[in-house]
């Protein structure tokens, strides 16, 4: 989990459904929190600091909170007192992509001997690199409007 890629799961999840400027407040409030303390969670935060950071009232962290973990971006436990606040922790939101993803992936993985493998690696990268070049050069020649003639040394051999 990174700062990025936490904030670009919020976005994701605002574009899924509209987010109110208060849970992104919140979230984005949460995330550095969470950074400050070296990523370390649960973190905790008490609902009163955060709405004086926030400028925003106690009430509007609630339901942003209550929004967030909704969402499922956010996990948190109700803080007991001023003593003991409100613990959160920031979620790896994957939207079961990963089920999709693998239900398709029955390739068969058998080990292929280390000889045959460098033979294979070798010979592939080789007819690569070759093709590549060839391709290059022949779109740099058609930009320049040079025409490539290949000729041998006995086709000039007469003329001279």
């Amino acid at each position: 989990m990174n700062y990025i890629g936490l904030m670009n799961q919020m976005w994701r999840s605002a574009m899924k459904s509209p987010m109110p400027a208060s849970e992104i407040a919140l979230f984005a409030y949460l995330v550095n929190e969470c950074n400050k303390r070296f990523w370390q969670m649960p973190f905790a935060c008490s609902t009163t600091r955060i709405s004086d950071d926030l400028r925003v009232s106690r009430q509007t962290v609630i339901t942003a909170r209550e929004h967030l973990v909704k969402r499922r971006l956010i996990s948190f436990t109700e803080g007991k007192s001023r003593h003991l606040p409100s613990t959160y922790t920031l979620t790896n939101w994957t939207d079961d992509l990963t089920v999709e993803l693998t239900d398709g992936l029955t390739h068969d993985l058998t080990h292929i001997k280390d000889k045959d493998k460098d033979d294979l690696i070798k010979g592939d990268s080789a007819n690569f690199s070759n093709k590549e070049r060839n391709n290059e050069n022949n779109t740099q020649n058609r930009r320049r409007g040079i025409k490539e003639i290949n000729a041998t040394a006995s086709s000039y051999e007469g003329s001279f």
